[in-house]
């Protein structure tokens, strides 16, 4: 179950805040349950993810945070299609959520990379 939480709070209490658009990641964050939500004048603003315990990533309407690349957001979230659409060699629900977790990781990996290499890109 989600809490309303304002960005505010989620700004001032977040090690690292990513953002990226609504529906952009919808397959790769299918596996991960989202723990926060805001709203604001005009309804639900964003959702707030940890991907790691000092990762949260912000997808909505609204997000709020560092703007992920749009090339790396795509290449990931079409890799987990491929995963959640491939029942031949997952067979399970629970076979095809663990590989999306996986990469989840390798996702927060190359975005850290790319976000160290490209430090004028963070703001």
């Amino acid at each position: 179950m989600k809490i309303k939480t304002t960005k505010q709070f989620i700004k001032n209490n977040s090690a690292t805040l990513w953002a990226c658009g609504y529906c952009d990641l919808q397959y790769l964050l299918r596996a991960v349950d989202p723990f926060a939500y805001s709203a604001g004048a005009y309804g639900w603003a964003c959702d707030y993810y940890n991907l790691t315990p000092y990762i949260v990533l912000s997808t909505g309407y609204s997000p709020v945070g560092v703007h992920l690349p749009f090339n790396i957001v795509k290449k990931y979230d079409n890799k987990a299609a491929q995963i959640w659409n491939n029942y031949d060699k997952y067979k399970t629900y629970e076979s095809r959520k663990k590989a999306v977790l996986k990469l989840v990781d390798k996702f927060v990996a190359e975005i850290r990379e790319h976000l160290d290499k490209n430090p004028l890109n963070n703001q």
